[in-house]
């Protein structure tokens, strides 16, 4: 018994040796969704824009930077034991995406504990960089907040001052009920009606159903992936915009156009983040990544690219890969990139930079493959997103 322990000893001891290795590579991890509802314009994309992002950089401090990518299955216990085992024995300094808002508090909470690095691209729970903040999770691309607010404003301007929100029965989607009745009241709108739908559904006749019986002027729907072109489909089958009642989405992506189809959401307007045809450093960016996916770069994928891009700016700055010397690099950091314009790093970890409104095209307006939206409208950083000011993060409020 004594030998075995022994034994077990000398094994820990050498792999904590090979992790404090000086010359290790700086090891990144993405932990996303790779096979199910948030693949299509996600997972997949993520992983190749963080290797884009990789091969830009080359070298930091000297050493090679190694990706690594894990599906988390959108399980939470899936999710914990990949990342703690990243952490703990896999020699993993950062990690990044997140898709799915329960994972990512989750995970947020790991990071704080182990104090490592996490920088969200995905999700819209905004927990991480606000009640859950603890210096170690960073917020890069979005919010329920930013991705609503614009298209609220737009909204009640035009009339639309009665919703009904239908979103998906998990974290995202009561954070997404939250915001629309935190900002709709301060333009004199209000919520009539509001259902929640179990994730990965096939029919939402019945939430359609009191929809249209409510008489809302506005149907907020918080779907994505396969359950938003479902839910669209049907809502089509059904008539809801020829009844006039206005279809406001919490997001698109070119993929859900293709899917659903673009006759059937053009003149669609909702709020965004990025889009890969606004200018020639975008195009340049979607040049690259295109071939390696074949389809168009989203939000999300620009998001990682920058996050990566930036985690790796701040290594070298820092001389580092140590967390705490890293995030210090991070704050200093000028942010201005392909992705992130106008941008600032706030000290509850949101990285705020400027939105975009955009219009789904007609048909008859594409002139080439993926050209489906166009943007009508920039919202300035401070604009969209929540005011520093209301932050609930504890570590800002000290």
């Amino acid at each position: 018994m004594k030998k075995i322990a022994s034994l077990a000893a000398a094994a820990a001891l050498l792999a904590g040796t090979a992790l404090a290795q000086p010359n290790a590579p700086v090891k990144i991890g993405v932990l996303t969704d790779l096979t199910s509802v948030f693949a299509a314009f996600d997972g997949p994309g993520s992983v190749e824009a963080g290797r884009l992002a990789v091969e830009d950089v080359g070298n930091v401090l000297g050493r090679p930077v190694e990706l690594i990518a894990a599906d988390h299955q959108n399980k939470p216990d899936v999710a914990l034991t990949l990342a703690r085992k990243w952490f703990d024995s896999d020699g993993v300094d950062a990690i990044f995406d997140v898709a799915n808002s329960s994972i990512a508090l989750a995970v947020n909470t790991l990071a704080g504990e182990k104090k490592k690095i996490v920088i969200f691209t995905a999700p819209t729970n905004d927990g991480m960089t606000e009640q859950a903040c603890n210096g170690y999770g960073f917020a890069w691309v979005y919010d329920a907040y930013s991705l609503f607010r614009p298209s609220i404003l737009y909204q009640a301007k035009n009339g639309g001052d009665t919703w009904f929100t239908l979103v998906p029965d998990y974290a995202s989607g009561v954070i997404m009920e939250n915001v629309v009745s935190e900002v709709l009241p301060a333009v004199g709108g209000k919520i009539v009606g509001s259902v929640r739908a179990p994730l990965g559904g096939a029919d939402f006749s019945s939430y359609i159903l009191q929809a249209q019986a409510s008489k809302a002027k506005v149907i907020f729907v918080g779907q994505n992936g396969p359950d938003l072109i479902n839910l669209l489909k049907q809502m089509r089958e059904f008539g809801v915009a020829e009844k006039g009642q206005r279809i406001v989405l919490n997001g698109i992506h070119d993929t859900d156009i293709r899917a659903i189809g673009q006759d059937v959401l053009q003149d669609i307007s909702v709020a965004t983040p990025w889009y890969w045809d606004m200018d020639d450093q975008t195009r340049a960016f979607a040049k690259r990544f295109m071939p390696r996916v074949n389809t168009s770069p989203g939000w999300i994928h620009a998001g990682t690219y920058s996050a990566v891009l930036n985690y790796l700016k701040a290594v070298n700055a820092a001389g580092s890969k140590d967390s705490d010397k890293v995030r210090e690099a991070l704050f200093k950091l000028k942010i201005d990139d392909m992705f992130a314009r106008n941008a600032t790093l706030r000290p509850n970890g949101r990285l705020i930079h400027d939105f975009y409104q955009i219009r789904v095209k007609k048909p008859s307006e594409s002139k080439y493959p993926w050209d489906y939206q166009q943007v009508v409208a920039t919202i300035a950083a401070n604009d969209a997103f929540r005011p520093l000011s209301d932050t609930k993060c504890p570590l800002v409020k000290k």
